[in-house]
């Protein structure tokens, strides 16, 4: 082999994982699933939530490790998108844009996959629904940590009489987000992080809606 051949060998060798890493990147940076931005959420259309979405993505938020600044920067950017709404519908539209402009992918309800609207009859006895969705760590801004991150939004159902929650402080219709960022000592499961091809997040029905409504207020 004389030293032209070997030059091209070489280049192609090292040409590979670069093309790879790009290709990560590019496809970390760049946001999927366009068609959850086509939904819509009982009584808000599609275009009252693209309003959301974009009044979110002109939000900014400064890059932390920190879950706690992170999940608060979620909260104060949803009570602005949602001009601190009581309707459920208008709760959980805002949640997905704000998660949305942060690079989140809806996924699925708690782990679970299907029919999902026997979730609210349920909470609506007692409890709350969480809404799982996942999110490539350099899209919010984390450029150093590989992985998926998971990103958590909670609306809260009435209290349950059997719940271990203080009833001073459990307010229903509060909406809230916990975030976990990829850890390989306490790896996320991979059903939180399992998509649904696209789905939107799943709204209660029109008999149950009172059971999710409630101001949040940032700080709760």
């Amino acid at each position: 082999m004389n030293w032209s051949r070997k030059n091209i060998v070489l280049s192609i060798l090292l040409a590979l994982p670069i093309a790879g890493l790009i290709t990560i990147i590019f496809s970390s940076v760049i946001p999927l699933h366009h068609e959850q931005d086509e939904c819509s959420f009982g009584s808000v259309t599609n275009a009252e939530y693209r309003g959301m979405l974009s009044a979110a993505r002109s939000l900014r938020w400064k890059s932390t490790f920190e879950r706690q600044k992170i999940e608060d920067a979620l909260l104060a950017q949803f009570v602005q998108v949602s001009r601190n709404s009581s309707s459920p519908y208008v709760k959980i539209a805002a949640m997905h844009a704000v998660l949305r402009a942060w690079g989140g992918e809806f996924t699925n309800v708690e782990g679970q996959f299907g029919d999902r609207s026997n979730k609210f009859e349920t909470a609506s006895r007692g409890g709350g629904i969480s809404f799982n969705y996942a999110a490539a760590v350099p899209q919010i801004g984390l450029t150093s940590l590989p992985g998926k991150a998971w990103f958590i939004g909670h609306l809260n159902g009435p209290l349950s009489s059997t719940a271990a929650y203080d009833p001073k402080k459990y307010r229903p219709g509060r909406l809230y987000f916990v975030v976990w960022l990829p850890n390989p000592v306490d790896p996320i499961p991979s059903d939180v992080l399992r998509g649904l091809n696209g789905a939107c997040p799943p709204v209660p029905p029109e008999e149950l809606a009172n059971f999710f409504s409630g101001k949040p207020q940032v700080g709760d």
